[in-house]
């Protein structure tokens, strides 16, 4: 740990979270409560992907521009203290079938805050104020970008929704435009931190679209805080299919171009009803019983949570489980 800076030590954990899409905020739910309590509390922070260019955030995105809302919505939500009728109204998605439809009020309201204050990083901040929200969350950039891969066929996919349909393992990824600038306020969360976590989610468009901006993935290399990666629960039908958890590793370590000095992963078993219908539709179980992989430790533990009909992380499990990580770095 930075500056042999533990779980003990008198100044608070810094720890920075990098991902997208519902993995980090899974992270972040499961991290609230140490950044929420009255007594030495962690100063967490999300640095969230926006990439994303399906759902209601592509269709704000091509009609508004700017970065997509989605995924900062979904890490806003995690982040709420308390459960209350404003995150409700936050996920609240519009019915019927209008121009209104399937868009979410959360997505609508962060875009308006940012038109209102000119700036991303006061939106989300004002937002979360009136949500009552513990730690910080900023975008990885507010350039729109988009996500583009290339399979060793040669093919091409354009757009994050493009890329998660991919032909595994992907010969070439990248972000256009190429050169991207991050946000300071993300590249200094990240140079102040004790502790890096890369989220659960997609490999490609949630965990390494984030690398591939240049000075945030060379800012992680220069920092001393250790990274570690919080392993998905499941590979994804399209850009994931196939690949094992020593692929994983080895595919952050090749584009991410930093050391990663542990892996958490699952250990417990998925019901079978609920791992029938993974393997139906392409996906399976990521996990590993090696000691290493890739050269990296590998911690091994109970993480799903057993009343979800989804493979999900357990809050309470994965928060302990990151605890016994930290303790052993």
């Amino acid at each position: 740990m930075k500056g042999q800076r533990g779980l003990h030590s008198d100044q608070p954990l810094k720890v920075v979270a990098i991902g997208g899409g519902t993995g980090l905020a899974a992270l972040l739910r499961a991290l609230k409560n140490e950044a929420g309590r009255s007594r030495d509390p962690w100063k967490l922070t999300g640095v969230v992907t926006v990439s994303d260019n399906g759902g209601s955030s592509g269709r704000l995105r091509a009609e508004l521009g700017g970065i997509p809302p989605g995924d900062l919505r979904n890490c806003l939500s995690a982040l709420t203290q308390e459960e209350s009728v404003l995150s409700d109204m936050l996920n609240y998605r519009f019915k019927g079938e209008g121009n209104m439809a399937g868009h979410s009020l959360g997505n609508l309201m962060l875009l308006a805050m940012a038109d209102i204050t000119g700036d991303w990083v006061r939106a989300i901040r004002q937002l979360s104020g009136v949500l009552v929200t513990v730690g910080r969350l900023y975008p990885s950039t507010v350039v729109p970008v988009t996500l583009c891969a290339e399979d060793f066929d040669g093919t091409r996919y354009v757009g994050e929704t493009s890329v998660n349909s991919c032909k595994p393992p992907v010969s070439r990824i990248w972000l256009e435009p190429l050169d991207a600038e991050p946000l300071p306020e993300a590249l200094l969360a990240i140079m102040q931190a004790d502790l890096i976590l890369l989220a659960p989610g997609s490999l490609y468009t949630s965990t390494v679209a984030n690398l591939l901006i240049p000075e945030l993935r060379m800012t992680i290399a220069r920092t001393e805080a250790p990274v570690v990666y919080v392993a998905n629960l499941m590979t994804e039908p399209g850009e994931s299919s196939g690949l094992d958890l020593e692929t994983h590793v080895a595919t952050l370590q090749a584009f991410g171009c930093f050391p990663i000095h542990a892996v958490l992963a699952n250990s417990a078993p998925l019901a079978e009803p609920v791992l029938r219908r993974y393997l139906d539709e392409g996906g399976s179980p990521l996990s590993s019983t090696q000691p290493l992989l890739c050269g990296v430790p590998v911690f091994s533990q109970p993480l799903l949570d057993p009343e979800a009909q989804l493979a999900r992380h357990h809050p309470t499990l994965l928060n302990q489980a990151l605890r016994e990580v930290i303790e052993s770095l």
